[in-house]
C-alpha cells in the first residue's frame, strides 16, 4: 500500500493570463487531498469499478504512468471540488505520485510532468502551473520567459513554461467558497474570446504581467499592504475581462469592508472562491460567512506532494 497527500493551490496573481505564457503567482494551500493505492483483482476507485467518465483524471494517470496491472485507488480531499483551490490538480498529483512511486519511478519532476500530462488530456488544454505547486510546494512564479533559476520547464504544442521557486513567509489566507462550481474551460474560451478580439483584451493581459512581477516582489518581502494593492488591481482586470460574478463581488466586498488588504477571484473565476489577507482573517472570515460563503483558513503549505510507503 502506498499514500501519496498533495496540496491545493491558490492563485494569487496571474490567473488566465498564463494561458497566454504570461506570468502566475501561486502558493500551495494547508487543503489536502490523498490517494492511497494497492493491487487489486479489477480496478477500483473507492470500492467501486472504475468509470472512464466520473474518473476521467485518474484513469488518464494510470494511461500515462503505465500501469498494466489492476490497482485499487481511495481518494480523500479536503478541497472543494471545482473551486478554485486546485482540487483536480491536487487529486491528479497524489495519483501520479502514487503510481509512479507503486513502480519504483517516483521522482518530484517526473510527477509535475505527468500531472500536467493528465491535466492537459483530460482539460484539452491546461498550463503546469496548478500541478507545478501541487508538486513543488510553497510558492512558484509560472512564466514563459527564461531566466537563471528555474526548478523545472514544460513544452506543450509549442509553447514553453519555466516554473520558479518564490519564496512565501507564513501569511494566513481567508478563502471565500461561493458554492457555485467554476467552469474553467468555459471561462477560460470566455477570456480568450475577449483578449483574441480586443486591443483592449491584449493590454490588459500585459498589464496583469506587470502586476504579477511587482507582486512576487511583495511576497517576498512579507509586504501585505502593498501584495493586497495588487490583489485588488489584479481583480478589477479579471473583472473586466468577464471573469467574476455577483457572487464572487459580493464575498470581495464584504472582504474589503471587514479590512482585508486585497481580495480577488482565485482560479478561472465565474464561481468559485476569492481570496483575501488580513492582519484580522477572523474578522474578514466571519464577514464572507455573514455573506453566505463558506469560508477556509489557511496557510502555505511548505511541502509539496509526498509519499508514504
Amino acid at each position: 500500500m502506498i499514500v501519496a497527500i498533495s496540496p491545493g493551490k491558490a492563485i494569487l496573481l496571474g490567473e488566465h493570463g498564463v494561458v497566454y505564457g504570461k506570468p502566475c503567482l501561486s502558493v500551495a494551500i494547508s487543503l489536502k487531498a490523498a490517494v492511497n493505492v494497492e493491487d487489486s483483482n479489477e480496478y477500483l476507485v473507492n470500492n467501486l469499478p472504475l468509470d472512464e467518465k466520473k474518473h476521467s483524471y485518474i484513469k488518464k494517470a494510470i494511461d500515462i504512468v503505465g500501469i498494466e496491472k489492476p490497482v485499487s485507488l481511495a481518494t480523500f480531499s479536503q478541497i472543494p471540488s471545482a473551486s478554485g483551490l486546485g482540487s483536480s490538480a491536487a487529486i491528479t498529483t497524489a495519483c501520479v505520485a502514487s503510481l509512479l512511486a507503486m513502480k519504483d519511478e517516483y521522482d518530484r519532476e517526473e510527477v509535475a510532468r505527468k500531472s500536467f500530462e493528465v491535466e492537459y488530456e483530460v482539460q484539452k488544454g491546461a498550463s503546469p502551473n496548478d500541478t507545478s505547486v501541487c508538486t513543488y510546494g510553497g510558492g512558484i512564479l509560472t512564466w514563459e520567459k527564461e531566466m537563471p533559476g528555474y526548478i523545472w520547464s514544460m513544452e506543450k504544442n509549442g509553447r514553453k513554461w519555466f516554473i520558479y521557486p518564490v519564496e512565501a513567509h507564513d501569511i494566513k489566507l481567508v478563502i471565500g467558497h461561493t458554492g457555485i462550481k467554476s467552469k474553467t474551460p468555459l471561462l477560460i474560451k470566455k477570456v480568450r474570446k475577449f483578449v483574441e478580439h480586443s486591443s483592449f483584451g491584449k493590454e490588459l493581459i500585459d498589464e496583469m504581467e506587470i502586476l504579477v512581477i511587482e507582486g512576487k516582489e511583495a511576497l517576498e518581502k512579507n509586504d501585505l499592504v502593498k501584495l493586497g494593492q495588487i490583489m485588488n488591481d489584479n481583480h478589477k482586470i479579471l473583472h473586466t475581462m468577464g471573469a467574476s460574478s455577483k457572487e464572487i463581488e459580493k464575498l470581495r466586498n464584504a472582504a474589503i469592508k471587514a479590512g482585508a488588504y486585497g481580495a480577488k477571484l482565485t482560479g478561472a473565476g465565474g464561481g468559485g472562491s476569492i481570496i483575501a489577507i488580513a492582519d484580522n482573517v477572523e474578522k474578514v472570515a466571519e464577514a464572507i460567512e455573514k455573506k453566505k460563503g463558506k469560508v477556509y483558513i489557511v496557510s502555505i503549505a511548505k511541502e509539496g506532494v509526498k509519499i508514504w510507503k
